[in-house]
């Protein structure tokens, strides 16, 4: 499982994959990971929308987000959108 932070353009900035992640609890995948808003090499992303998505894998198969699922209307065609502002 990784979590992609993307540019509204689709350019990747931060991956955050499980060894960043650590242990996850059953359920909601709740983890102790804080994401600082820096990108890939350390630099402060600036203010303003991204995209995020969640890539999950099973034997090397993507696993798709269920859209029936509470958590899916966050997500449309399978990216969330969030805002960075300080």
């Amino acid at each position: 499982m990784k979590i992609q932070i993307l540019t509204i353009g689709g350019k990747v900035v931060k991956e955050i994959d499980m060894s960043e992640l650590g242990p996850l609890k059953i359920g909601n995948n709740i983890t102790d990971y804080a994401w600082d808003g820096c990108d890939m090499y350390g630099n402060v992303l600036a203010n303003g929308v991204y995209l995020y998505r969640v890539i999950t894998r099973i034997q090397d198969k993507e696993v798709e987000l269920n859209s029936q699922s509470n958590n899916a209307k966050a997500f449309k065609k399978g990216y969330g959108k969030m805002v960075i502002m300080r």
